[in-house]
């Protein structure tokens, strides 16, 4: 496995949510903090800024249907759902559930196998707060909360057979795992997976690979875990930036690890010490990723 590089200069306050796109190889990803994303073309390795109506904090794909045919991704903004065209304009707002609450910020999320749409929300005056929540978009596009008691929920991934979603909760430093019924979608069994030592930072973002094995990024622990599906570490990769956000699994064989990393929260020293903090980073590795899977809403 070789080591973390840095693939563009387009510094992100905080990069997060890469997805890869297979038809046009590209890596697209967000800055959570701008009106900014980015998509990386592989072949011409070239960096593109997309202006954005918002702060977009994840992205998905949609499958077209005959009532979204312009449909091509859902995103999570700071402030709402929509879905979005090609070019991350927005056509339809699905609101914000938790508009009631103004201290509540939507963050990460991911598509399940049952074609829904997962995302998390929190507290963001107090992050340490167990008042975050995991929200679902149902295929109707209506919005339901199906998990909370969180501390950040951020981080969000099923496993292959879609009977396993684990939620990270960033500031308990723990990744929890939930059975998911096959007849319904609804979670059960919130159990622990894994905790993770202080000393090694907060896992922030989480995908799973072809194997079933997980990866956890670490922000400030310099650092990105995998685990077996028992939560045992089997390996541990370091990253030469203190903020590692999120990843995913691209290339022609998709097994190029891309790596989304912040300068949010670095001090001036740690900002003139790791400069290429905010960049995409990539890692080329031994190991098939999974593609992301589609959302299929009505």
């Amino acid at each position: 496995m070789d080591r973390c590089v840095s693939m563009c200069d387009a510094l992100c306050v905080c990069g997060e949510a890469p997805l890869w796109l297979q038809r046009e190889q590209h890596i697209l990803w967000v800055d959570t903090d701008s009106r900014n994303c980015f998509t990386y073309d592989t072949a011409a390795q070239t960096c593109t800024a997309i202006n954005t109506d918002g702060y977009f904090q994840t992205i998905a794909h949609v499958a077209a249907t005959d009532s979204i045919s312009e449909c091509t991704y859902i995103a999570v903004l700071n402030d709402r759902v929509a879905l979005c065209r090609k070019d991350l304009s927005i056509m339809k707002d699905l609101g914000n559930p938790l508009a009631h609450k103004p201290s509540m910020i939507l963050g990460d999320g991911t598509a399940g196998p049952d074609g829904c749409f997962y995302f998390g929300a929190f507290n963001s005056q107090d992050l340490y707060a167990k008042e975050g929540v995991v929200l679902r978009v149902n295929r109707d596009l209506s919005i339901e909360i199906v998990a909370e008691g969180f501390a950040l929920p951020n981080g969000l991934a099923f496993n292959a057979s879609g009977d396993t979603f684990y939620v990270t909760e960033m500031f308990a430093n723990r990744i929890h795992a939930f059975d998911v019924s096959a007849a319904d979608s609804s979670l059960s069994n919130c159990r622990v997976f894994t905790d993770i030592p202080q000393d090694q930072g907060m896992p922030d973002g989480l995908i799973i690979d072809a194997e079933g094995f997980l990866w956890s990024a670490h922000w400030q622990g310099f650092r990105i875990t995998r685990y077996d599906p028992d939560g045992t570490v089997e390996r541990v990769v370091p990253v030469p930036v203190p903020t590692p956000t999120c990843l995913a699994f691209g290339g022609s064989d998709m097994t190029t690890l891309y790596i989304t990393t912040a300068r949010k929260g670095l001090s001036e020293q740690q900002l003139k010490d790791y400069p290429h903090s905010g960049e995409l980073f990539c890692l080329n590795t031994d190991i098939v990723g999974r593609a992301e899977l589609e959302c299929r809403f009505l």
